[in-house]
């Protein structure tokens, strides 16, 4: 289990350099101006994540820092602290992905011209996965590409905006990091790519991490999901 303490501590240690004993009060209500808090989604430098409803935040020195903590939907715990800097909101976090501490980036990603045009990164990858499995059953993954702007809600449902024929990789390694499993296709018409990865007999309880990315001829988009592989069923129903 993550120690949240020893994460708090780090955070603590990273933004203290930055804190000086003169607290700007300024008319900014850090609460309700941090920006991922109102999307509900923030990012590294490789992938995006959303946060659940499932989030502690506490203040400190009377409300000009905050830390938010929680675990994302796609299962990746996290902790941000955020606090007024000149009148503006300033925000550094980690999220724990595979093993080891990922800086989070706060930093909106402007458009930049450029003799070599980049693929934008403007697909919304939604999926719909068995998130906890047992040996010999199947981690099943649904996956929709939408337009981000046309899906500003992340609905797997909606019925326009998806995005057809684009090329879907999904990657799943275990804790050591080593690749189990591949599978690669296109969107049908429904924005909709499907495959399934069988946990074999006897597998130990272990967390995976399910790489999928998305890329078309102008786009190309990354997501991480965490998938709990519960071992060997008990008679009683619970892993062994």
């Amino acid at each position: 289990m993550i120690n949240f303490f020893t994460t708090s501590v780090i955070l603590m240690i990273l933004i203290g350099a930055t804190i000086s004993m003169n607290y700007v009060y300024a008319e900014v209500d850090l609460l309700s101006d941090i920006l991922f808090l109102q999307t509900g989604e923030f990012s590294t430098d490789e992938n995006q994540f959303q946060i659940s409803s499932d989030v502690e935040i506490r203040e400190f020195f009377g409300g000009n820092i905050i830390r938010v903590s929680g675990l994302t939907i796609e299962g990746f715990p996290y902790i941000t602290y955020s606090r007024i800097i000149d009148e503006e909101i300033n925000t550094k976090g980690i999220i724990f992905i595979n093993g080891k501490f990922v800086s989070l980036s706060f930093i909106e990603k402007t458009m930049e011209t450029q003799n070599t045009v980049e693929k934008q990164e403007d697909l919304a990858i939604l999926v719909q996965y068995t998130q906890r499995v047992y040996s010999e059953k199947f981690v099943k993954l649904d996956i929709k590409i939408y337009d981000k702007q046309q899906n500003k809600l992340n609905d797997f449902y909606q019925n326009y905006g998806h995005i057809l024929n684009t090329n879907i990789e999904v990657t799943i390694v275990n804790e050591d990091n080593q690749e189990i499993f591949s599978s690669n296709g296109i969107t049908n018409e429904n924005g909709l790519f499907q495959t399934e990865y069988f946990i074999p007999e006897n597998s130990k309880r272990e967390t995976l991490t399910v790489s999928i990315t998305a890329e078309n001829e102008n786009s190309k988009s990354s997501k991480l999901l965490q998938v709990f592989s519960l071992g060997e069923p008990s008679d009683d129903g619970k892993s062994s």
